[in-house]
């Protein structure tokens, strides 16, 4: 079974660094990057990442990537064996997540309202200041084009229809200022088995609690490996 992680709005897949070290290093791992991806909405960005998966698959989804994980569990369909979502949504996240395009790009690069901003609300003042450094790091390496399409999609996103069929497991922190408990709910409500981590930490979860992130994880993963033939498990 391969493992695919889906990355947060910067895209591009290197805030995952400290989390891959909390994985099993016989698991069969891709990190796709969007600026490696010329689709750019939501559904063709599934749907291009759809065609290069052959077999059954795990996915990890990084909050804006929790629409995309939805979409290929449409597509793919019982190839999906099981989703862990990180903090993550399928629908508008809150009401001013309708504003998210008009964010000015002076946010995305590092002074000292950007950073104190991104520390409040993405860390929620917790940890050392500096753990905000990776993601100005790894927003200056994004595509600038494609991550305003990303916040575009965001603002426009509308509610999910159809129903996930394998288990999902929703990783939550403890206190989260950018995914509102309604948005929460209606996940919930699309998911036939749904179970609930909550981690300690803000909204960029992966990133200030990756050990607590990479356990919950490994968890998911055994309780889909429990119930396929010969199998391993991970503590």
């Amino acid at each position: 079974m391969k493992t695919i992680l889906l990355p947060g709005l910067d895209g591009t897949g290197h805030l995952f660094e400290e989390l891959m070290k909390q994985l099993p290093n016989d698991w069969d791992t891709t990190i796709y990057s969007y600026d490696h991806i010329d689709a750019e909405s939501y559904i063709n960005q599934a749907v291009e990442i759809s065609t290069k998966i052959n077999n059954e698959v795990f996915i990890i989804a990084e909050s804006y990537s929790g629409r995309v994980a939805y979409e290929l569990c449409q597509l793919l369909g019982a190839r999906v064996k099981g989703v862990v979502f990180l903090a993550s949504f399928v629908s508008r996240p809150s009401q001013m997540s309708r504003l998210a395009k008009y964010i000015p790009s002076f946010l995305f690069r590092a002074n000292i309202l950007s950073r104190w901003a991104l520390y409040l609300i993405g860390f929620s003042a917790s940890g050392s200041r500096t753990r905000v450094n990776p993601v100005f790091e790894s927003l200056g390496l994004a595509n600038k084009a494609k991550l305003n399409s990303r916040l575009r999609n965001i603002a426009s996103l509308h509610e999910a229809v159809s129903p996930i069929e394998c288990p999902v497991t929703y990783i939550k922190p403890t206190i989260d200022l950018l995914v509102s408990n309604k948005a929460i709910t209606h996940l919930e409500s699309r998911c036939t088995t749904f179970k609930e981590v909550e981690i300690s930490g803000g909204h960029f979860i992966a990133q200030s609690n990756p050990i607590a992130c990479g356990k919950a994880i490994r968890d998911a993963f055994n309780t889909i490996q429990a119930l396929l033939p010969e199998t391993n498990c991970y503590d």
